[in-house]
């Protein structure tokens, strides 16, 4: 009774959160019948993000061991947390919670019928048979086990067969997008460029120092490719540089989306964060294609972006001066120079 009435008091204090936290417009729930509107506030807070940001370091599939560099299946995704909290994503049964040379400090979790693992940990605040709600603290990722360092490891099965964890990731964001449609919350709303600039510069800068790609040019890429944040395949696929999806995507089983571009009907990344969008089109950048542009310093904008528009990112041709005019006009080479600094 007392686990149930402490969930109870924790959703209402959620439910409190977000009617005044998340942009309201409070004219659009006023005009929502109550039953609908607790219907959608529920639906949003029955999912979670197993981590307040995902960037994934090494997706499901084959690949090359980290320790024996031979081929082999990974079995779930990697996500970046350096001993950072980690969350239940769904309301869930601990069904174990222990220790094995390969997964390190491991909770299992069942919702529904799904079994989720969080792998590596190096701190776990569960204990099995308890009930957890989506959003609760679970514990601290780690590098217990067999890893190379600090990570999130995640693995799921449903019906007890094994399933890419990433699916789930996408569900949580769909399920979160379409509460937040419902009870439109996101109806006209449009970061102002000096807002957009703030909530993704100190990301920017992070790529730059991680792979040398000047944060002015990711900036600006952003903000071409989706409208400073209000294109469709931005709002609903956190694609915000009109990454489309290849071969070797869609094989892998990765979340894609239809749009019209050079041509009719293609088809585009979608990604389960802002950030995730953000890493992967850094990597994309160190490829081998975009070789010539690694040459130049992380200051150095503008042969950074002929070099881009050159390797064939961009069919526009007046690509590099459109991101140079919003480079310049928002000074956003000051960037540069701060990452380069830190």
């Amino acid at each position: 009774m007392h686990q149930h009435n402490k969930l109870g008091d924790m959703k209402k204090r959620l439910k409190w959160i977000i009617l005044c936290h998340i942009f309201l417009p409070f004219q659009a729930l006023a005009q929502m019948h109550t039953d609908d509107m607790n219907y959608w506030i529920e639906k949003y807070q029955s999912v979670s993000y197993p981590l307040k940001s995902i960037h994934i370091s090494s997706s499901y599939g084959k690949r090359a061991d980290p320790f024996t560099g031979k081929g082999r299946f990974h079995q779930g995704i990697d996500l970046e947390a350096k001993y950072e909290v980690v969350f239940a994503m769904f309301d869930a049964e601990i069904k174990r919670v222990g220790y094995d040379p390969m997964s390190g400090n491991f909770i299992t979790l069942k919702a529904g019928n799904y079994t989720i693992s969080y792998c590596h940990l190096s701190e776990i605040w569960v204990k099995k048979d308890e009930l957890v709600y989506a959003g609760q603290e679970l514990g601290r990722s780690g590098s217990t086990g067999r890893a190379t360092g600090p990570h999130l490891h995640l693995t799921c099965r449903l019906h007890g067969k094994i399933e890419n964890p990433y699916h789930l990731l996408t569900f949580v964001r769909d399920t979160q997008l379409k509460a937040v449609d419902a009870l439109g919350l996101n109806k006209d709303v449009k970061l102002s460029p000096e807002d957009f600039l703030r909530t993704y510069a100190p990301q920017a800068m992070h790529q730059q120092r991680k792979y040398g790609i000047p944060a002015s040019v990711i900036l600006s890429q952003m903000a071409f490719e989706s409208g400073w944040g209000t294109s469709k395949l931005a709002r609903s696929g956190h694609n915000f540089f009109g990454i489309k999806a290849s071969s070797r995507w869609i094989e892998k089983g990765l979340p894609y989306s239809i749009h019209d571009d050079d041509r009719e009907n293609e088809k585009f990344c979608n990604f389960s964060s802002p950030e995730e969008s953000m890493e992967y089109h850094s990597r994309l950048l160190m490829s081998e294609r975009y070789r010539r542009c690694h040459q130049y310093a992380p200051t150095d904008h503008k042969n950074w972006l002929r070099g881009i528009k050159a390797a064939g990112y961009a069919t526009n041709i007046h690509y590099v001066r459109s991101c140079e005019k919003i480079i310049n006009r928002y000074k956003l080479y000051k960037y540069d120079y701060l990452a380069s600094k830190t």
